[in-house]
């Protein structure tokens, strides 16, 4: 790789429309949704930084871990936190704990793909996923998010530079906010994907 890119993996979430702690909820082999989310990246990705919240319990001793005690103030309050705690990375993947399908090669790619000065967001079908690349030159601008928007604001502002990637990995498109989402996924069944 050109670049020296890390995944910040944003896991500070409530998961209210879950009902419960999704993260840790078991898959068909028994491990916890978040620890698929990590091995598919950390398979890729040697640099990976958590964004957590104090009171999550995740249990998530062997990964490197920062908690945000802003969480509550939202997606874009807790990546703004992480990418101000990056070491110097030239660019970073920002992943959702909650998207446990997407294949190692996705992020690959994507990585291979992003520079300090770019944004790169994996596209299937023509719909766009994540998780999105941000280079470098964006950190100071995602360091001053703080409501629920995440980094959508930055994109919308920087569109000249954003480059999307064709990807056939329709799991860019999964993440989970429902048991029901989450039971379909498992079954396979990409096919009544709602954003």
């Amino acid at each position: 790789m050109k670049y020296k890119i890390g995944a910040l993996v944003l896991a500070a979430g409530f998961a209210r429309r879950f009902g419960a702690d999704k993260l840790t909820t078991p898959m068909p082999d028994g491990r916890p949704l978040i620890q698929h989310t990590l091995e598919n990246i950390s398979s890729v990705l040697d640099e990976i930084l958590i964004v957590s919240r104090p009171e999550s319990g995740l249990g998530l001793n062997e990964w490197p871990v920062t908690l945000c005690d802003g969480a509550g103030q939202g997606m874009g309050a807790s990546l703004a936190w992480g990418i101000s705690r990056l070491p110097a990375w030239d660019g970073c993947l920002v992943c959702l704990a909650d998207m446990p399908f997407i294949e190692p090669q996705t992020y690959r790619l994507l990585a291979a793909e992003l520079a300090p000065g770019e944004i790169v967001i994996p596209s299937h079908n023509g719909r766009r996923g994540n998780p999105v690349g941000f280079g470098s030159r964006y950190f100071a601008e995602l360091t001053e998010l703080n409501d629920e928007r995440g980094g959508r604001r930055i994109i919308r502002r920087n569109e000249a530079t954003v480059r999307e990637i064709s990807v056939r990995d329709a799991a860019i498109l999964m993440d989970i906010d429902t048991p029901a989402d989450l039971s379909r996924y498992q079954a396979g069944d990409g096919s009544t994907i709602q954003n």
